[in-house]
Parts: structure tokens; C-alpha cells; sequence
């Protein structure tokens, strides 16, 4: 009876974290995709982290796009960068919702560029999926 309370108690932050390792497995692997060597396999990689519903939002482009129609984007833009890498600064924490800021840096053609800000994305998640991404840049 101890262990299923100690359980039930720390339940919500075993989801929590999970979370957050989501959002952070999706930022890394979609600068691979974008990276020149990527292949289908890491497009494979990142539609995995999506359930079916998802949504990809950016409200700055009037962009509201399925699951589908953000993979077809991702292969779109596979491979441009000669290098890219997003760092997470920093992070709020929800109910099935995490948000965080994080600052990229890309090199195309050899011209590095690096976010002159932090760069906003909320995420939702639901039985262990993303459900929607959502920018606020």
C-alpha cells in the first residue's frame, strides 16, 4: 500500500519530467533534419514524438499545419544547414503543456547566424505525444 501511494504521489512528476524530455528530444531532432546527411530516418525520428492530431502553429505566418503537412515541411527544408544547434534557456512547466526559450544557431553556406533573442515554443503533449507545437516568434 506504501509503494502504490509513493507511486500515486509522484506520478504527476514522472510526467512532467517525460515532458520536458519530449519537447527537448523535438527541438534536437529537428535541427538534425535540417542539417545537411539527414535522411528520411531522422524525419522518422521526430513524426514518432507526434501523435496523430497534432498540430504545428505559428501565428506570426498565419500557419496551422497537421501532422502531415509539418513533415512534408520538415523534408522540405532537410538538409539546407551546413550546422544548426538550438540551446534551451529556459523553461515553464505545465499540465501537459510545456513552454521554453531557446536561442539557435545555423550556419548556411558557411555564415553563422545565432538568434539575437530567445525564441518562444509551447508544447502539449497527451499519452506521451505532442499534440501541438506552437511559435511565438
Amino acid at each position: 500500500m506504501r509503494k502504490l501511494l509513493t507511486l500515486l504521489i509522484f506520478l504527476p512528476f514522472i510526467s512532467l519530467a517525460s515532458n520536458i524530455e519530449l519537447a527537448e528530444k523535438f527541438i534536437e531532432l529537428t535541427d538534425i533534419t535540417k542539417v545537411k546527411g539527414a535522411t528520411q530516418k531522422d524525419i522518422d525520428a521526430v513524426a514518432h514524438l507526434l501523435s496523430d492530431e497534432m498540430h504545428y502553429q505559428h501565428p506570426n505566418y498565419n500557419a496551422d499545419l497537421t501532422k502531415q503537412q509539418f513533415i512534408e515541411g520538415l523534408v522540405r527544408y532537410m538538409g539546407r544547414a551546413d550546422a544548426m544547434n538550438s540551446t534551451i534557456t529556459s523553461k515553464i512547466i505545465g499540465s501537459n503543456a510545456v513552454a521554453v526559450a531557446f536561442v539557435s544557431t545555423t550556419v548556411i553556406d558557411g555564415k553563422k547566424e545565432t538568434d539575437k533573442q530567445p525564441l518562444m515554443r509551447l508544447f502539449e503533449f497527451k499519452q506521451g505525444k505532442i499534440t501541438l507545437v506552437k511559435e511565438y516568434w
